[in-house]
């Protein structure tokens, strides 16, 4: 069984969906529980976005409108979950504002969800980040293994709260740190993304380096996948994601409250009608993203550049930011020819993908950071800081570049490998050729499903050992 405690967005959720799917081609297709959001159509309904995997959900919409109605949405039978990150004008909080009641609640919605979905006791339970599931799951299944995937997320919040970076922290905080430092601590396996995340968790977490995975993520080659269309396709799909169809979103607005007529696309052409070199961005608009120093870059080049470009913003998931709000840079400083696409499927993140030309993605101590090899997988060369998750992918040959590395929180700096990438053609597809051949060489999701397949082998096969040396065995 695996469960994701969240309704599907971001990263972790994509990993989720694409290891059960690498895991039921080698016949280990498991149960996945996870949370949910909204009518079937959504993005954020489990069922739609876990397409074609067994899937049962919790559904928080009840949570969600308590929310929107001004009451507590993590009061009721099915609390809205909570939260690493700490976002303002969201229903689900951060976890170190959850008073012991709000906590308990937590888990008897989880606990009873799954005692009534899952009839089969599971051989391994696969967990991913570190949540109240875990309470529940020892609950209603005591003795089973459970292997604990971090995404990182949850360490950085940790992080922050031991050296006190967490601006709400409180009273509670204590509280949950024990909790998750436990729930790992209880964990049979911890699986990390990361060699940065490895020294992570043995930094913050009670665990004996002997239980520590590291297990990369997986690129799907057969979505991502180098491609160059027509100028005239490439129009005619920026039309449709800005102009046709937009669901580029002001703060307080909803999903199209950004809209672009076909005279803003005159942006993409140059005065000869030639196509202009598009850098994009894709991810949620967390604070550690950088995404306003992008934004700031971007426009600090094109003041001092001879070269135009265009910056494309995907993501962002609704009425969820932290710090400013990329619209509010984009006024703040009168940027042009920025355009924000909104949040996409997942399968359309690879022709907008196709439809660009640099991905850049400025953020601080990224854990990982799938997204920058999805790019690199389409032939995208990436701009990244060098710090986090993209260490260990980009650049890694310094005679053969894959994309660029620049130090953290630094605008001029990425200014100007912005500026090199749009203004030197040839050297961007050399890098983009190097880097799609890199991932394919490197990371795939049937490797780390192989990789999880031997840990659930380990675990089970120490467990029968265990049960038949016990005296009850014998």
């Amino acid at each position: 069984m695996m469960g994701f405690y969240f309704f599907p967005r971001g990263g972790s959720a994509q990993v989720a969906r694409s290891l059960c799917r690498a895991l039921a081609d080698r016949q280990l297709a498991p149960t996945l529980l996870a949370g949910s959001i909204g009518p079937h159509r959504d993005v954020s309904n489990a069922g739609h976005f876990f397409n074609g995997i067994h899937c049962e959900s919790l559904d928080y919409s009840a949570a969600q409108a308590d929310w929107a109605a001004g009451l507590d949405s993590m009061g009721g039978a099915v609390p809205m979950h909570a939260s690493y990150e700490d976002k303002v004008g969201v229903p689900d909080r951060i976890f170190f504002e959850l008073d012991d009641d709000a906590f308990e609640r937590q888990v008897c919605s989880w606990q009873t969800f799954i005692a009534t979905s899952v009839k089969q006791r599971p051989n391994v339970v696969h967990l991913h980040h570190l949540t109240p599931m875990h309470e529940a799951v020892r609950a209603v299944w005591p003795g089973v293994p459970i292997v604990t995937h971090l995404h990182g997320t949850e360490l950085k919040m940790l992080d922050d709260a031991e050296h006190s970076r967490c601006s709400r922290a409180g009273a509670w905080t204590p509280q949950w740190v024990d909790r998750m430092r436990r729930w790992a601590g209880g964990s049979d396996r911890i699986a990390v993304v990361s060699a940065q995340d490895h020294r992570l968790a043995q930094q913050l977490l009670p665990i004996d380096d002997s239980r520590i995975s590291t297990i990369a993520n997986g690129v799907d080659s057969d979505i991502f996948s180098p491609r160059d269309p027509q100028l005239a396709e490439r129009l005619a799909l920026w039309r449709r994601w800005l102009v046709d169809d937009p669901r580029g979103w002001k703060p307080g607005g909803c999903a199209g409250s950004i809209r672009y007529s076909i005279d803003d696309l005159s942006a993409f052409t140059d005065r000869d009608g030639r196509p202009v070199p598009v850098v994009v961005f894709a991810g949620r608009f967390l604070r550690f993203k950088r995404l306003q120093l992008l934004i700031e870059a971007h426009h600090a080049m094109r003041a001092t550049s001879l070269h135009p470009s265009v910056l494309v913003i995907v993501g962002g998931f609704p009425g969820e930011w932290e710090g400013e709000h990329p619209y509010d840079t984009v006024q703040r400083l009168g940027a042009q020819g920025v355009f924000l696409a909104g949040w996409r499927d997942h399968d359309a993140l690879a022709d907008i993908l196709n439809c660009s030309d640099v991905f850049a993605a400025p953020s601080v101590d990224e854990p990982f950071g799938l997204v920058y090899l999805e790019a690199m997988a389409a032939g995208l060369p990436p701009i990244a800081t060098n710090t986090g998750g993209p260490l260990s992918f980009i650049n890694l040959d310094a005679d053969l570049p894959t994309g660029w590395l620049v130090p953290p929180d630094d605008v001029a700096a990425t200014a100007t490998a912005l500026a090199e990438a749009v203004s030197d053609g040839e050297m961007l597809s050399d890098r983009g050729r190097r880097a799609a051949r890199f991932v394919r060489e490197h990371y795939s999701w049937a490797s780390a499903a192989e990789a999880f397949s031997r840990l659930y082998s380990e675990l089970t096969d120490d467990r029968e050992s265990s049960r038949r040396l016990s005296p009850r065995g014998r």
